[in-house]
């Protein structure tokens, strides 16, 4: 399988994975703000966390491709400080997902496999670790995510309309990076950088 391929794969897994995984963990990513009993109310059901398990499972499958992503895109051109910029921004920017779906697995998942209801310890992580993921997400991964778009286009490999829609992206990446909404962009990103990739000729 040649490197191309692999980008487009992990590429696609990335984009989807954590698109979707965005989306079903998005009450509790987003009641970052919200009081205790908001919490206590997504928790609470079945629904909500079934969804929650499911969610936070393709954060950490999303986290795993980007990593693999970024390795497979610095390939593109081994000269000079971009590849390197680039596969430890990607490596930071897959660990702070992977980390960010284990806050915001342990939950749902835990009350999942037992009547833990009232426990302190779950009230506590009940408390933190929604938070965490959020951090995490909008500020662990969005900053290193930016800057590999930034770096990526120092490789050589885009046209020229790509680079400017990378930089774009990347700056609103960062500026709006306060909502979990905004971390559409990356998914989108990345799509659009592997439907510009080329298929291996054979």
């Amino acid at each position: 399988m040649s490197d191309q391929t692999s980008l487009r794969i992990a590429g696609w897994i990335f984009a989807i994975a954590f698109f979707v995984g965005l989306i079903l963990v998005g009450d509790q990513a987003g009641a970052f703000a919200d009081s205790e009993s908001a919490y206590t109310a997504i928790f609470s059901d079945s629904a909500h966390r079934t969804e929650d398990i499911a969610g936070s499972i393709l954060l950490i499958v999303s986290a795993i491709a980007f990593g693999a992503f970024a390795y497979l895109l610095a390939l593109r051109n081994d000269t000079g400080a971009a590849p390197v910029v680039v596969r430890v921004a990607g490596g930071l920017a897959a660990a702070s997902m992977l980390v960010a779906g284990a806050a915001f697995l342990t939950v749902p998942a835990s009350l999942a496999l037992g009547d833990f209801y009232g426990d302190p310890g779950i009230v506590s992580a009940q408390n933190v670790l929604p938070s965490l993921g959020y951090v995490l997400l909008v500020i662990g991964a969005a900053i290193p995510a930016a800057t590999l778009m930034v770096a990526s286009t120092r490789l050589g490999q885009y046209p020229a309309w790509l680079t400017w829609v990378s930089v774009i992206t990347a700056v609103l990446l960062v500026v709006t990076g306060s909502s979990v909404s905004t971390m559409v962009l990356l998914p989108i990103w990345v799509a659009v950088v592997v439907f510009v990739t080329p298929r291996p000729t054979t």
